[in-house]
């Protein structure tokens, strides 16, 4: 980064934990994905992408979700005062998928300066207005475009660009899906007031889920890619006990898949609210251990603005 901003311990310690490269990158936290039901599936999403989170994992998830939804989640990254937050409301029209999403990361603390010392308190701010169209594509899979407007705000200063995503999803018969996404296709760049610039690293993952007993047990899989780098590997799991409780645990392979960590969480559904709460537990590169606790809700609007069901699809159907 061109412009270097010296902050506290506990902010590197977040961030770094976060951040898929080495080093500490603009917007690196936005990476991790959102949602408590994608989280506590290890983050292995791209092949499932069938609610309102769709947005960021997945953009071609979009055309699944054939009603009205809005959607939030907050958390507090390790209880360090890094909060990530998002919102969203989603709908079709016209045989097009549309979501508009606001997603947010800050984070205060105290400032030192190169020698250790501390300084001022100080507040970072990182923000983005998402909005997705997602379709079926000749009735092979569908896909979607995401189109995101950073901006972020800190030590007096503001900066903001563009950014862009690109999703596919495939059927392969009633069981297995396939998905791939870019996100920051070919990299981001935002500006700051005097005409600094950082970079948002590209980052592409793809994934593969099944759907098991009758769809009650899904079992997913993905790989990111930073660059021609590999990167984290994530495995996940959902069952739906009952239609109305879900329990569900992944596990993220790291360094090379030389390190890990576990995520934890469950969901219930009553009449159309879905909440859903993740656990997830990491240890840091120092032997530290952090624990983060995600709660997330979507609230299916269904007849009441039009719309049903999450809807199925297959090669020859539409959704």
């Amino acid at each position: 980064m061109k412009r270097v901003i010296v902050v506290s311990l506990a902010l590197i310690m977040v961030l770094s934990a976060f951040a898929l490269a080495e080093g500490v990158g603009a917007f690196e936290t936005f990476k991790n994905g959102i949602g408590a039901r994608a989280l506590a599936m290890g983050g292995a999403f791209v092949a499932v992408a069938d609610d309102a989170t769709a947005v960021c994992w997945n953009p071609a998830g979009l055309a699944q979700v054939a009603d009205t939804r809005i959607a939030g989640m907050s958390t507090d990254l390790f209880g360090m005062d890094c909060t990530h937050q998002y919102v969203s409301a989603v709908t079709t029209f016209a045989n097009l998928g549309i979501g508009l999403g606001w997603e947010r990361a800050s984070v205060t603390g105290d400032g030192v300066d190169e020698d250790g010392n501390p300084t001022e308190s100080f507040s970072w701010d990182e923000s983005a207005i998402i909005g997705t169209l997602a379709t079926n594509i000749m009735d092979i899979g569908l896909a979607g475009a995401t189109a995101k407007y950073y901006m972020a705000n800190g030590y007096d200063s503001t900066a903001s660009g563009f950014g862009f995503d690109l999703g596919l999803l495939v059927n392969l018969g009633d069981m297995f899906t396939i998905g791939v996404t870019a996100i920051d296709l070919g990299g981001s760049t935002i500006t700051w007031d005097d005409a600094d610039t950082d970079k948002i690293s590209g980052m592409y993952k793809a994934g593969m889920a099944m759907k098991l007993v009758e769809d009650m047990l899904i079992l997913a899989a993905d790989i990111d890619f930073d660059g021609t780098n590999l990167g984290d590997a994530h495995l996940g799991l959902e069952f739906n006990v009952i239609e109305e409780l879900a329990l569900r645990g992944g596990v993220v392979l790291t360094n090379n898949f030389q390190d890990y960590y576990f995520s934890v969480g469950g969901g219930i559904n009553v009449a159309g609210l879905y909440v859903d709460a993740a656990y997830l537990l990491q240890e840091f590169a120092y032997g530290e251990t952090g624990y983060t606790l995600i709660l997330s809700a979507e609230f299916s609007l269904g007849d009441l603005l039009g719309g049903g069901e999450e809807e199925e699809w297959t090669e020859a159907e539409t959704p």
